[in-house]
């Protein structure tokens, strides 16, 4: 078995959507990730990356997505356009099963309110402004996920508080929902608005736990 060093040395990264070897392809079936090139995005898509070859989606919980249909995984998002996000738009109406984990929190606020606005134009997500929690009590800093598993996540220094409207709560800080489901058309979005993908690298068994509820069933 490989150590944690030589898989992060081992794995390669590509601008915005991550190609896949064969291999991989095959045991992780339809799955797409979708990556920024920053270093958040990056860092992020290593650990979805190697969830998602070490457990392929079946199904989700939950009257969720099934194994014909596609996972895209958009990890560390700041910067989306508008044709991008109509793609995105697009393949969720189709059917397909998106997680959208959101690095606004760490974007200027300029971007951050022109990316906010977007999402709620594209997607309905009513975001709010980003909060950063590390200079908080070490007790505020843990997400509370009760779907799909009841679990407690460390932060990862701040977050993007979403409105729930309609949507599924997955998980809250505080007074906050943190990350919702919801469903548009035919498919389902999952905003995470603490980000997940750098607790898998760290290995962080909580953090692994609960992403691997969202891209396969328990």
């Amino acid at each position: 078995m490989s150590t944690r060093r030589e898989f992060l040395t081992g794995l390669a990264l590509a601008p915005f959507v991550v190609h896949w070897t064969a291999a991989q392809i095959a045991a992780a079936r339809n799955v797409e990730i979708w990556q920024e090139d920053h270093c958040l995005s990056r860092e992020s898509a290593m650990g979805f990356r190697h969830l998602v070859s070490r457990n392929p989606p079946a199904t989700s919980f939950a009257s969720g997505r099934t194994a014909s249909d596609s996972l895209i995984i958009a990890p560390g998002i700041r910067w989306m356009s508008p044709s991008i996000a109509g793609d995105l738009a697009d393949r969720i109406h189709q059917g397909a099963w998106v997680i959208l984990e959101s690095g606004l929190a760490f974007s200027s606020r300029t971007e951050s309110k022109h990316q906010t606005d977007l999402l709620k134009k594209v997607f309905g997500l009513q975001l709010l402004p980003p909060v950063k929690v590390g200079k908080n009590p070490v007790a505020a800093t843990y997400l509370e996920y009760t779907r799909p598993v009841h679990r407690l996540v460390r932060t990862f220094e701040a977050i993007t508080p979403v409105r729930r409207d309609q949507s599924e709560a997955l998980a809250r800080l505080g007074e906050h929902s943190v990350c919702i489901r919801k469903r548009i058309g035919d498919g389902t979005l999952v905003f995470l608005g603490s980000m997940l993908g750098p607790g898998i690298v760290a290995d962080e068994w909580e953090a692994i736990e609960v992403a691997s509820a969202l891209v396969t069933s328990d």
